[in-house]
């Protein structure tokens, strides 16, 4: 009976490990832009779309100079970023920075379900692009009907990543509707928000947590 007991709580214990799939995007600062920490996606089940994403960034060591050379119209240091989920991966290092980042090397937005913003995946397609022109993802439009962003809107769906006076950012969001573990999920970017323009700056692969 003891034997039993035990093997069931193996079978338990190995049950909540395989149900349970968890994700991490790495930056590095030597290759990253400077942007040291990562990103991680914990989700509440395996084919489950509730997963927590948390952050943890540190840009201290931004060159804001390299910013203003890679795109003149960044001519303020930056203190915001987008991000979102991208759906291609091409470098051989688990981050990488500015061109490295460019939608060649990364591709558009995470975007399945057509809610098409002007990023993506889709928009070369006449029926996304002329959606685009009215895509409205926020969190308060996000909360009330989750379709009107692209599953990779990260920015959209939790808002952007903003800067504390350390150059950190650190946060916590449960999103009821991510991509589920099975789905794609190459990577994320961060953009660097200069006046109205997003610049890509950094950006990193998905590995298993």
């Amino acid at each position: 009976m003891m034997q039993f007991v035990a093997l069931l709580c193996t079978m338990i214990a190995f049950d909540s490990a395989v149900a349970n799939p968890a994700f991490v995007y790495h930056f590095d600062a030597a290759s990253g832009a400077g942007i040291e920490g990562a990103i991680h996606v914990n989700y509440a089940g395996y084919d489950s779309s509730v997963a927590t994403i948390s952050a943890a960034l540190d840009f201290s060591q931004v060159d804001q100079s390299a910013i203003r050379a890679f795109d003149r119209v960044c001519v303020e240091p930056v203190t915001e970023y987008k991000w979102h989920i991208h759906v291609r991966w091409s470098s051989p290092q688990r981050s990488a920075s500015f061109g490295k980042c460019a939608i060649g090397a990364t591709g558009n937005h995470l975007d399945p379900l057509f809610a098409c913003s002007p990023d993506s995946e889709h928009i070369a397609q006449p029926q996304c692009k002329a959606r685009s022109l009215k895509y409205a993802c926020n969190p308060a439009n996000y909360a009330k009907n989750p379709l009107v962003c692209e599953k990779g809107d990260l920015s959209g769906k939790f808002g952007n990543f903003v800067l504390n006076d350390e150059q950190k950012v650190t946060g916590e969001w449960v999103d009821k509707h991510f991509p589920l573990p099975s789905e794609n999920r190459p990577s994320i970017v961060l953009h660097a928000i200069c006046g109205n323009h997003p610049v890509r700056i950094a950006c990193a692969v998905e590995e298993v947590a």
